[in-house]
């Protein structure tokens, strides 16, 4: 400690050596007129048009100033189905609904943790009590979670549980939910019935959130008009009825989320699940299966070529006005001459542990000699980003940001699938980073 202290030498001798090159005036004198983005990208960074593997997709989405990009990702892969089962120029499904059901369960979730770890530490500064007053009620997950809820709930069409504005901009309802969370936590301190507390507590959240959301329906008429104008209507659906015909997917069963980290505590070709990492108290948390990038780049790819979405998570960093998922780090180093480049593992490693950022779909891929070049991307901010929403992500932003990608198992090996059927290592919910 102390070794180096920053006393007036010490800050005149940097100052001197930082006007004694002339590089260093250069910058001085450019990098504060405009975004530095600007300076470090140019035309060999254009948004790639042609890919040989390309799924068409129906629209782009846009998940405002939410944090519900994974459920965004995995309900525009499912739409693609009931787009091509009811013969459809476009459609939408509500993630107002999921998003209605994710927070009450969280809710629901965080009364019973709170109850479990008073009962064992009645102390507000242990680790686990703290967590879960400190993260509150957000909109972040997982498809695991997503899955969860669709096993219980199923799904509508959106013009049947609508977005509004507040479903658009979550911040007010995650404060009002996270502040009810922890008057909860109070009056279990007061010594109050926690069976009286926890059923009117859900009930106030249950007011909030369906006075902002609305109230999901128990059954609704599927009506639509096909490519050919003929009109259609199926009567007295539910949400799990509309979700069993006509898209029917089991996600819970059929996909795994692959997962590309290694460090101290994961290693490839395991099973790991996190501990209580779940949105809804009675599913499992989720688990993934780790393995080596290039493999998981491999499962991706056949995913491609088989005509199927893959919902992936990624770190984000880009050139976004042209569409482009670089990792600008490469170019801010050039910029200041400073090495600033970290390789996948390290920047999870050094980013609070495992995280696996924001949620998009793959469409398509550029390929060479069966190796990818570049990855056409499907995203949920809207069409006035990126290429009218959709985006090039480079081979290299794939290595170091690309962590986890949801794939049918069938597209497994034995040895992956038996890796399934083993008893998970547990990891700390204190060894990820949530985001």
């Amino acid at each position: 400690m102390g070794e180096i202290m920053l006393t007036n030498e010490k800050l005149n001798s940097l100052k001197k050596d930082f006007l004694n090159d002339k590089n260093n005036i250069i910058r001085k004198r450019t990098l504060n007129k405009v975004p530095m983005v600007d300076l470090v990208t140019d035309i060999d960074t254009e948004f790639e048009k042609n890919f040989d593997i390309n799924i068409k997709t129906h629209g782009i989405t846009d998940q405002k100033r939410s944090g519900r990009c994974w459920a965004f990702s995995v309900t525009n892969i499912l739409r693609e189905k009931i787009i091509d089962k009811c013969k459809l120029e476009n459609f939408e499904l509500s993630v107002n609904y999921i998003a209605f059901y994710d927070k009450l369960e969280k809710f629901n979730l965080s009364m019973e943790l709170l109850e479990k770890y008073y009962k064992k530490d009645k102390d507000i500064y242990s680790r686990n009590i703290k967590k879960i007053l400190i993260e509150g009620i957000y909109d972040g997950g997982y498809y695991t979670w997503y899955a969860s809820l669709i096993d219980k709930y199923g799904i509508v069409p959106s013009y049947v549980f609508p977005e509004n504005y507040p479903s658009s901009n979550t911040d007010e309802i995650n404060n009002i939910l996270t502040r009810l969370v922890r008057k909860f936590y109070l009056d279990i301190e007061k010594g109050k019935d926690i069976k009286s507390l926890k059923e009117q507590y859900i009930k106030d959240a249950y007011k909030i959130i369906s006075s902002v959301y609305g109230v999901p329906v128990d059954k609704f008429d599927f009506e639509y008009n096909d490519k050919d104008e003929k009109y259609h209507i199926d009567k007295d659906m539910t949400p799990k009825s509309f979700y069993d015909k006509y898209i029917g997917m089991d996600l819970l069963n059929d996909y795994v989320e692959v997962l590309s980290y290694e460090d101290e505590k994961f290693k490839y070709n395991n099973l790991y699940e996190i501990e209580e990492f779940t949105n809804i108290e009675e599913y499992k948390p989720c688990r993934y299966l780790n393995v080596k990038q290039d493999r998981l780049k491999e499962l991706i790819l056949k995913q491609l070529k088989d005509k199927e979405l893959v919902c992936f998570y990624s770190a984000v960093s880009s050139k976004r006005v042209e569409g482009i998922w670089l990792d600008l780090m490469d170019r801010y180093s050039d910029l200041f001459n400073v090495d600033l480049v970290l390789d996948g593992n390290s920047f999870i490693r050094t980013y609070g542990g495992i995280n696996w950022g924001h949620a998009m779909i793959f469409t398509g891929a550029k390929t060479k000699e069966n190796k990818v070049i570049k990855w056409k991307v499907e995203n949920s901010w809207g069409e006035k980003v990126g290429d009218k929403g959709y985006y090039t992500l480079t081979e290299k932003f794939f290595d170091r940001y690309v962590s986890c990608g949801i794939i049918n198992k069938k597209y497994l090996s034995k040895e992956e699938l038996h890796i399934l059927d083993t008893k998970p290592i547990i990891i700390s919910k204190f060894d990820y980073k949530l985001d």
